[in-house]
């Protein structure tokens, strides 16, 4: 009987199989071999790497022998007759190259379209992908050999010039198609919100775009492109800029919009933009101006060389009819695209963005007084800094929900607006209590008050009037103590976003932070310096084509990750344990800052573990045995889910469907003050 020395994972491959006759190997099984050391094992080797072949059928492998190959021990025997199965070789002392007989006779299908799916996920650069195209072409024939051909880059563009740029027009059609393929609903009407904004696109010149972006206001998280202007200045006419999307609205509009054979009703509900954007695409006074306030006829009063807006009671709002017939010709610098557009409102459905208006204008303005105000608003250096370290002392004890962590007061001209939306309704109440004097820390909190129950869909409801009321409180007091004349355009517009609440929904709902978001792409898309707008528009049309859907996006909630076995159990059988729920807003883990929650009857419980059995999932915690008012002015803290919090608990476990929400817990003394999570989960 003959033997055949192999290598020794060849050997325990074909040991596995030597009982077996065996018809066609698997192409994992070569990969194993091809994996070995080329040659064999010399006659030393010990007995155990012989293997006995006489029973074994290798006449298939013949089939996978090309006529022509590189290898010359291996082309000697194949080119005189290609039909002889190579394994024959083995017997007249050839060396057998495992890997060609792989790389070139065994070809694997890679799909194209999931190739593109990476390369556009991971932003991988076309110089990048032809290089790896040209190592996959030869051994996968369906393979394009340019990228442009494997990610259906558009090869040629137009673009419309406005002065003093270029523009170019994805279609609002197209973008309300991507939108309602990601949200994977049915809906009976199709509402969309708009926002336009300028974005520059580097510090070191005046280049700059000017989106015209989408969302669904069912799912505003969720943003597409309905078109994209770039030049070194904004555009001359926002009309221009706006002409062709008018068009497209009107349309859709007027007729509906039509998804796989049924017309759906189609509605603009709303234009999110900043104060300047706002009067851009408006042609209204800036927020500079003494008529420029978009939702009452007040006017502005000029005290120590600048404009502002004391007045609170007596108000005259804007009507629709109004603003259509420049009933006020100071508020009116011209006639906008906007009008033509059918339903739509021109003064309730342009709404008071709170990132812009709240966030990035009045918190950051307070800040601003407070470190660098006049006499009497300005606190003493040591008091700035307490506020930074106790701010800094918090970096544990934010949740993931959050994208940043509290820093510095020195560094407040970097901040960020949800940097500030953190100290408005989170740090801000804890870190102000000792270091404010009582009247400035009431009129904080009278802002945070106010905002907190525009920010709970409930309490809009049962509250909404009272934080109007809290609204103006909060302007004269202001006025009071930090002067009139610092009563802007935006402490000022306070009065009216309560009233856009009661329309829209909770503040995050039209708000401009999915938006600011998306903004921020734009600049990733760009791969060098020359020619901006063509690199975005290719990028976003090759993101067009992909096939690839996030599956996040339709997942049902809750979610269980990250499966452990430490414990702590009670009395469950047959269950599974996890580190980690995720809701369909935010996400609860183990973690000290991310494990605290209320309950639907306001218990508040410090998470230990979550379970799983057969049909249910369960939060394993503690509670907290006493729960207090954390403030009582301007009203109870309780009333807004803000809790005082000690004395824990012994272990009990809920229901996950008993959690209302997340909680964000910080320490205070020995005990722990505990805030309703207000805004929506960062995708992890």
């Amino acid at each position: 009987m003959p033997k055949y020395k192999l290598s020794r994972s060849s050997y325990r491959h074909a040991q596995v199989k030597s009982n077996q006759q065996i018809v066609q190997l698997e192409h994992t099984g070569l990969l194993n071999i091809s994996n070995t050391t080329n040659g064999f094992i010399d006659e030393t080797s010990i007995d155990k790497n012989v293997l006995q072949l006489d029973d074994f059928d290798y006449s298939f492998l013949s089939s996978y022998v090309e006529k022509e190959n590189t290898d010359a021990n291996f082309v000697t025997s194949c080119d005189k007759n290609p039909k002889t199965p190579i394994w024959n070789d083995l017997s007249n002392g050839n060396e057998l190259n495992f890997r060609t007989i792989h790389n070139k006779s065994l070809p694997l299908d890679l799909d194209p379209s999931k190739l593109a799916d990476w390369a556009i996920e991971n932003s991988i650069t076309h110089a990048a992908i032809n290089s790896l195209l040209s190592l996959l072409k030869p051994f996968h024939s369906n393979l394009p050999t340019d990228a442009r051909t494997l990610l259906s880059t558009p090869r040629k563009l137009k673009l419309d010039i406005i002065e003093p740029g270029h523009y170019y027009h994805f279609g609002l059609n197209i973008a309300v198609t991507k939108l309602i393929q990601k949200y994977g609903k049915n809906l009976e009407c199709i509402k969309i919100c708009i926002n336009i904004d300028g974005l520059p696109l580097s510090k070191s010149s005046s280049n700059q775009l000017y989106p015209i972006l989408c969302n669904l206001y069912e799912n505003p998280q969720v943003v597409e492109t309905v078109g994209l202007y770039q030049g070194f200045d904004k555009p001359k006419n926002a009309n221009l800029l706006l002409e062709r999307f008018i068009g497209e609205a009107v349309s859709l509009t007027l007729n509906g919009f039509h998804c796989n054979g049924y017309i759906i009703p189609f509605k603009i509900v709303a234009f999110i933009c900043d104060a300047p954007a706002k009067a851009f695409i408006l042609f209204t006074k800036g927020h500079t101006g003494y008529n420029s306030c978009s939702k009452c006829h007040i006017e502005g009063t000029f005290i120590n060389n600048r404009v502002c807006f004391p007045e609170v009671d007596n108000l005259r709002l804007r009507t629709d009819t109004d603003f259509r017939e420049k009933v006020d010709d100071g508020h009116h610098v011209g006639t906008s695209l906007v009008e033509t557009i059918p339903n739509f409102d021109m003064v309730n459905d342009i709404v008071l963005d709170p990132m812009h208006l709240i966030h990035l204008g009045v918190m950051r303005k307070l800040l601003i007084l407070w470190i660098e105000g006049k006499p009497g608003s300005k606190l003493p250096s040591l008091k700035v800094k307490m506020i930074s370290d106790h701010l800094l002392s918090l970096k544990h004890n934010i949740p993931i929900e959050f994208n940043r962590k509290p820093r510095s007061l020195s560094d407040i001209k970097r901040f960020k607006a949800t940097e500030f939306r953190q100290i408005l309704f989170y740090t801000g109440p804890l870190i102000l209590k000792s270091v404010l004097s009582f009247d400035m820390y009431l009129n904080f909190l009278s802002l945070h008050a106010a905002t907190t129950i525009l920010s709970n869909s409930t309490l809009i409801c049962e509250l909404g009037d009272y934080a109007d009321s809290l609204f103006k409180y909060f302007i004269t007091t202001f006025g009071v103590l930090y002067g009139k004349d610092q009563i802007s355009h935006n402490i000022h517009n306070l009065i009216h976003i309560s009233k856009d609440a009661k329309q829209f929904g909770i503040l995050e709902q039209f708000s401009a932070y999915p938006f600011e978001n998306y903004l921020q792409r734009f600049k990733t898309l760009i791969r060098k310096g020359d020619k901006p707008l063509p690199q975005i528009i290719k990028r976003i049309m090759e993101q067009h084509s992909s096939q690839h859907t996030s599956t996040q996006l339709f997942e049902k909630f809750p979610v269980p990750k990250n499966p452990h076995f430490d414990g702590p159990l009670l009395n469950f059988e047959y269950l599974e344990q996890y580190k980690q729920i995720n809701f369909n807003n935010f996400i609860l883990k183990l973690s000290e800052a991310d494990s605290c929650c209320c309950l639907h009857d306001k218990t508040v419980v410090l998470i230990k573990n979550f379970v799983k059995t057969a049909e249910n999932l369960f939060i394993i915690g503690q509670k907290f045995e006493q729960i207090e008012d954390y403030y009582t002015e301007p009203c109870k803290s309780s009333i807004l889910d803000i809790f005082l919090v000690s004395r824990i608990g012994a272990l009990c476990s809920w229901n996950v469907n008993q959690i209302a929400f997340k909680c964000v817990k910080f320490p205070f003394g020995n005990k722990f003050v505990v805030f309703p999570l207000l805004h929506s989960a960062t995708t992890k």
